[in-house]
Formats: structure tokens, C-alpha cells, sequence
């Protein structure tokens, strides 16, 4: 079955250096999930979203689950 997991951090008002830091953060926060949670192997996608207007940014790990 594949199933995903979302993480999400909000960066409204933030620009340049502060939302690409905010950004970052939550990449390794993903890096931790599919290290600790997860088998690399089992990684199918990584999507990551920003939508400017509503200052959120999210990443999906779509992944095996066995």
C-alpha cells in the first residue's frame, strides 16, 4: 500500500533568506522522518508546494507501507 505524510510550515511574511531558512528546516525535518520512520527505499515521491498567497509551504513523502 502506499501512503504519504505531509509536513507543513507556515512562512507568510517571510521573505528571502528567513522563508528559504524556514524552508530548509522543514526539508531536514522530512530527511529525519524517511531516516528514523522509514525505509529509503520504500520513497515512491517527494513533493514539495509552496503557495505564496497563503504563506505555506509543504512537502508529501509518498511511501511504501509495509
Amino acid at each position: 500500500m502506499i501512503v504519504h505524510k505531509t509536513f507543513t510550515e507556515p512562512t507568510v511574511g517571510l521573505t528571502g533568506k528567513a522563508a528559504l531558512g524556514k524552508r530548509e528546516k522543514l526539508r531536514e525535518k522530512v530527511e529525519e522522518f524517511i531516516r528514523n520512520e522509514i525505509d529509503e527505499e520504500d520513497v515512491v515521491n517527494i513533493t514539495e508546494t509552496a503557495i505564496t498567497v497563503s504563506g505555506l509551504f509543504s512537502v508529501t513523502v509518498w511511501y511504501r507501507k509495509r
